[in-house]
């Protein structure tokens, strides 16, 4: 017998070791984005710079592992590249409007708009431990043991989810939008706000305690361009539920860029009660920045709770009221299915047909 290293053997560790290389270099690079700032920033004579995050880059043909994943690599790459782009445009039309309105009320946006960072992975699920959870009769709560500079999600971004729900070993897959705010000690922290219904997903949330953890993958973007609703007159924004933490993205958004500060902005928040009125207390806060922005809560169960003015069920004659005769004015509506559809209809009935149902 030879000496020598069997020739498949040689190729099979060659293979590994470019393997490793590429995914060093894939770690590097988000390292390097985590602490990279892109977007419109302001230089310290007061003039804007248009930093544009870096593409995607694309996996080798050898990192499908051609087992039929939903979603593959190469799928997810394609997202991501599609979202690169799209993220590249607005950030073009931003700063020709910033140097356009002269650099003093030019629009700023320091998020790092998708660039992989901290402890989250667009291409596989990693655990996330729960910290602390807190229980209403129809949702949970979970603080997530992270930081803000390590779960970054920016305009219309959201996570993956994955449980297993039952003896059987099935295992589902939903997408959450978890917003990053203070908890009770006062650090920002994500916090995952799950409505819960009669569902083998909802059960899983139910039985979730501080310590167990969660299994996340993520940035995952919507198709939607979420920056459309500010182009008419006035944006109509609807949460249901869990819905609201998207519809806070879009109001964190617009709080942050100079260039809204001045839109009309009408928040419809719709829970089954007050306690499932989660980042209210959040949304007022933001009221300083937004001052043309009104909030208005809708209980469809607890019609005796001071919390909410209007006490009742969402209707088609309340969403006439709060839009009025507004021409042009452009619409989100983010809920469950049935939630969307019902808000849709009467939004277009009060005279909006830009209605974008996440």
């Amino acid at each position: 017998m030879g000496s020598g290293v069997n020739p498949a053997v040689q190729e099979l560790l060659e293979e590994i070791a470019r393997a490793k290389a590429r995914a060093e270099a894939r770690r590097q690079q988000r390292d390097a984005d985590a602490h990279q700032q892109y977007g419109i920033l302001r230089r310290a004579d007061g003039t804007v710079e248009l930093r544009e995050p870096p593409a995607p880059v694309a996996p080798e043909a050898s990192d499908c592992c051609h087992s039929g994943c939903t979603p593959c690599i190469m799928d997810t790459f394609r997202e991501h590249l599609q979202q690169h782009e799209r993220q590249v445009q607005v950030l073009r039309e931003q700063y020709q409007r910033a140097l356009a309105e002269g650099t003093a009320a030019g629009s700023v946006w320091h998020e790092p708009h998708g660039a992989p960072c901290g402890i989250l992975d667009p291409l596989k699920f990693v655990a996330v431990r729960v910290m602390h959870v807190e229980r209403g009769e129809y949702w949970r709560m979970f603080v997530l043991e992270a930081t803000s500079s390590d779960f970054v999600l920016a305009l219309g971004e959201h996570i993956h989810i994955r449980a297993a729900t039952g003896s059987s070993g099935g295992v589902v897959t939903r997408p959450f939008t978890p917003v990053v705010v203070e908890d009770v000690a006062g650090l920002p922290r994500p916090h995952l706000f799950v409505r819960l219904y009669d569902s083998a997903l909802s059960r899983y949330f139910a039985g979730v305690a501080p310590g167990d953890a969660l299994s996340v993958r993520g940035p995952i973007e919507t198709n939607e361009d979420l920056t459309r609703a500010f182009s008419g007159p006035a944006c109509v924004l609807v949460a249901g539920g869990s819905g609201i933490a998207p519809i806070f993205q879009i109001i964190r958004f617009a709080s942050l860029n100079a260039a809204y500060s001045g839109k009309r902005i009408v928040v419809v928040h719709c829970a089954r009660d007050a306690s499932g009125l989660w980042l209210r207390d959040e949304i007022a806060r933001l009221a300083d920045a937004l001052p043309h922005m009104s909030y208005h809560p809708f209980l469809s169960r607890d019609a005796s709770d001071s919390a909410a003015p209007h006490r009742r069920r969402l209707s088609a004659a309340a969403i006439r009221q709060l839009v009025g005769a507004e021409t042009g004015a452009r619409a989100v509506v983010c809920g469950p299915g049935t939630f969307n559809s019902a808000v849709a209809g009467w939004l277009r009935g009060a005279g909006i047909d830009d209605v974008q149902r996440l």
